[in-house]
């Protein structure tokens, strides 16, 4: 009985665990002055393309979001090309009814 109830509370804190992971999914574009960028997020993957005049660019990583006790949800963006280091950081992250707000900077759904 012991161990049913072991592995029942074991589960049941896996599954809460893997609730409190925050995903989106879709694409998400902020509509700039100089240039357009867009978010499309797919589980924990995420490829980010600025659109300009002179063209798009385009790079693929992953994201995490988490919840700090004082800055509130954060959204952590890691990509490998080293061309993109401007664009790992972790960002302020706040939902809104039509998409989101990074840094303050809106993203709105497509």
């Amino acid at each position: 009985m012991k161990k049913v109830l072991a592995l029942l509370l074991a589960l049941s804190l896996v599954f809460v665990l893997v609730s409190c992971n925050k995903k989106l999914s879709g694409t998400y574009v902020n509509d700039g002055l100089v240039s357009d960028i867009t978010y499309e997020f797919k589980g924990n993957k995420v490829t980010v393309t600025d659109s300009t005049i002179l063209g798009d660019v385009t790079y693929s990583g992953k994201y995490k979001i988490t919840k700090n006790k004082d800055k509130g949800l954060q959204i952590q963006f890691i990509f490998e090309d080293e061309h993109a280091e401007v664009y790992n950081k972790t960002c302020t992250f706040e939902e809104t009814e039509d998409g989101f707000k990074l840094n303050g900077l809106p993203y709105v759904k497509k």
